[in-house]
């Protein structure tokens, strides 16, 4: 078991446990959109980044694997903000069908 903090929550995992699973099992919700379990984790869409301290950029929560001492904040000003620069770039070369895609309502 590793234990991390998470938003000033610690939380203790088993080793292999990704960032976004972790933050999970203490109720943190982190926005995703490409990452359906066991089917598609391969974090290209960036939605589920978070900032680990004492590193530079962000890290995607969803491919990320927890780390003994980690600390990541899910919802810093930086991490929103590059949030909606993500989505936007989405937006702009999407065809904006999302009540008829496929992956409308998959978790």
């Amino acid at each position: 078991m590793i234990k991390l903090t998470i938003n000033d929550i610690e939380v203790e995992v088993e080793e292999g446990t990704t960032i976004l699973d972790a933050a999970k099992k203490v109720n943190i919700d982190i926005p995703t959109l490409c990452f359906l379990k066991e089917i598609n984790e391969i974090g290209d869409c960036r939605m589920c980044i978070v900032e680990v301290e004492g590193r530079r950029g962000f890290a995607t929560s969803c491919i990320q694997k927890a780390e003994e001492g980690m600390v990541v904040h899910t919802n810093t000003d930086k991490v929103i903000e590059a949030r909606r620069t993500v989505l936007d770039l989405i937006l702009s070369n999407h065809d904006r069908e999302c009540l008829t895609c496929v992956r409308n309502r998959k978790l």
